[in-house]
């Protein structure tokens, strides 16, 4: 373009090498060097006294802000815009004002909100702008531009629903409707009963008009974007509250990368990799015993497969803490060799210091305190040596933990002086440490064992309670059995009768929905008979109450195991072509039966049955 520009003499020759240059930057993502260029456009504009160009090179600076993240200054500028567009009767550029301002006010494009910040973004402006969007959108009759409005609409709706929920997290206030979750009560019913019951309706109404739109214009992306959006509306509560969290994390992040592959091809196998250790990780946290397992298996051979070291090395050793959970020490070993195979292949600071943090784990459950120690020790020392003071705290909280366990059950005083040095050290590195982490809650968790064991219980209690309020105070959902064990040990054997309460409904809860979440029973049955599972049943007392398995589907009698099969490819975006493929029929025979299970179902299209599947939870 620099080559050819000064050989342009016609303005317009001029101008359309220009507009070809900054599109090329606008895909490049390069906003400064957009915004330097578009400086000259709106000179030749001026001096072409065309006013409709001066209006675009005007909106698309907002464009160029957004990408820089230059917000307030992108919804200043789209807001001048939007009224001079106003006072011109110029509607379509108003339409598109309102758009860019919407984007620049929520800070996210178009298409790419799925869970917006009620602390960065502007809610109730960007509403009235894509309000005002969509309005317009339908008085010009732009399907694509309407679609877009009213998706983000649902991406504000449910972000006030959120909001509320993290209010009521906040308050401490969520705890009675995880209890209604853990009595079997469906979730929809629970959520049917809040006061934002009303903006997940708007929402999912909002995706589903989305979606009718950017299917009827051939939009796939946008129908994507739309689908996801859906699932998010449909299995976000499930995933912080209900009973398969797993899977429908998996699952929308399944449909992301489907999304992401519409443009990227290349990409797929690295997301795919991903997603396994995504799912395997947010497993391994809600205690989804049975998805901690396959999935890392799975990501660790996906990683494998693609080249991909450092997600090898991760994917095996969380594997292997994995099987621990459940008892599987053999297993467990075989996972870490895996993960020690790739280190020495690749070796870094990083992989030492996490081979040395499993292996103490390791041995400590199978009881060697001599090997645990020698690896935990051996973990702070690297952390040290690294420089690395957040490495170094949590090294030592893991050898706290593990001491103090191991010394409480053989009675070793020198393993009791070894994990309340390290828990105190720990304690003191994490007073000066910036975020929430869980380290502190970890080193008061061994200190209460520490004490109990010595026959200080006042003491004791006060330090489980104490590592109690510091989980409590992270804000963090995981569940962090390695400190609820603990101090639930040291409450029920030292703790007052209301502590004592407190803690004994919350490991319930707890129990309930590992129970619900777990759908492979023998996964199940293994991880309540294991080291972990089998110690917290043992304290929570009778769980008479708790729905103790996994809910039957709601979706599943409403369809056919092949309409089933049908609905999921929908809600993954396919053509017919695409289903034909995955199924191994031909297109006509995908046609028909799709017209034959609308007709069952009662819906219309494409768009009206995705949204039935995760309407009727089929997927």
């Amino acid at each position: 373009m620099d080559l050819a520009l000064p050989t342009a003499s016609a303005p317009q020759d001029r101008l359309a090498l220009l507009r070809a240059r900054d599109q090329a930057l606008d895909m490049l993502r390069r906003p400064g060097d957009r915004l330097v260029g578009l400086a000259e456009v709106a000179a030749l504009a001026e001096a072409l006294g065309d006013a409709n160009l001066e209006m675009d090179v005007q909106l698309w600076r907002v464009a160029a802000l957004r990408m820089s993240e230059e917000w307030d200054q992108a919804a200043q500028l789209g807001r001048r815009i939007r009224e001079r567009a106003r006072e011109r009767g110029d509607e379509r550029t108003e339409l598109a004002a309102c758009l860019e301002l919407g984007q620049a006010l929520l800070r996210v494009p178009l298409g790419e909100a799925f869970s917006v910040s009620t602390k960065d973004a502007d809610l109730d402006a960007a509403e009235e702008a894509y309000r005002r969007a969509s309005e317009l959108a339908e008085q010009l009759e732009d399907q694509l531009s309407l679609a877009a409005a009213v998706r983000e609409l649902g991406v504000i709706a449910m972000a006030r629903g959120r909001t509320w929920f993290v209010d009521r997290v906040l308050a401490g206030e969520h705890v009675p409707f995880m209890a209604r979750v853990a009595a079997g009560e469906p979730l929809q019913d629970v959520l049917a009963s809040t006061p934002i019951a009303p903006l997940m309706v708007e929402a999912r109404q909002c995706f589903e008009r989305a979606l009718d739109l950017y299917e009827a214009a051939g939009d796939r992306r946008g129908a994507m974007s739309a689908i996801i959006a859906l699932a998010y509306a449909s299995w976000g509560p499930d995933i912080h509250f209900g009973s398969d969290a797993g899977r429908h994390i998996e699952e929308i992040r399944r449909l992301a990368s489907r999304m992401d592959t519409m443009t990227r091809e290349s990409e797929r196998s690295l997301a795919e990799a991903q997603m396994l250790y995504g799912a395997h990780v947010f497993s391994r946290a809600k205690v989804v015993p049975d998805l901690a397992v396959s999935r890392g298996e799975e990501a660790y051979r996906q990683a494998r497969l693609i080249g991909d070291r450092a997600l090898e090395f991760l994917s095996a050793g969380g594997t292997a803490m994995a099987h621990l959970d459940l008892g599987g020490v053999e297993e467990a070993k075989a996972w870490l060799d895996r993960a020690a195979a790739v280190a020495s292949e690749g070796p870094t600071q990083f992989r030492a210091r996490m081979l040395e943090m499993w292996r103490g784990t390791l041995r400590g459950a199978q009881g060697d305190a001599a090997g645990m120690r020698a690896h935990l020790e051996r973990a702070v020392q690297l952390a040290t040596e690294q420089g690395l003071p957040a490495a170094r705290v949590e090294a030592l909280s893991l050898l706290g933990l593990k001491a103090a366990w191991l010394g409480a059950e053989s009675g070793d005083d020198q393993l009791l002086e070894v994990a309340e040095a390290a828990a105190n050290e720990a304690k003191a590195l994490a007073e000066v440490l910036p975020g929430h982490p869980p380290w502190r809650a970890q080193a008061e968790a061994a200190l209460a064992r520490v004490l109990l064991a010595r026959g200080d219980p006042a003491e004791a209690a006060r330090a489980a309670m104490s590592a109690l309020s510091h989980l409590q105070s992270a804000l963090q959902e995981d569940l962090h059995l390695e400190i609820l064990l603990p101090v639930a040990e040291v409450v029920m054997a030292a703790g007052s009768p209301a502590e004592q309460q407190l803690v004994q409904f919350f490991l319930q809860l707890m129990l309930a929905i590992t129970a619900q979440r777990t759908l492979d029973e023998e996964v199940r049955v293994r991880w309540f008979r294991g080291p972990v599972g089998r110690r917290l049943v043992a304290l929570a007392g009778s769980l008479d109450g708790m729905a103790m398995r996994p809910a039957e589907s709601t979706g599943g009698p409403l369809v056919e195991d092949r309409d089933a099969e049908l609905l999921r490819l929908l809600t993954e975006g396919l053509t017919n072509r695409e289903i034909a493929e995955r199924v191994g029929e031909e297109e006509t025979v995908v046609a028909r039966r799709l017209g034959e299970m609308f007709a069952r179902i009662g819906t219309r299209s494409r768009s009206e049955a995705t949204a039935f599947a995760f309407r009727e939870h089929v997927v």
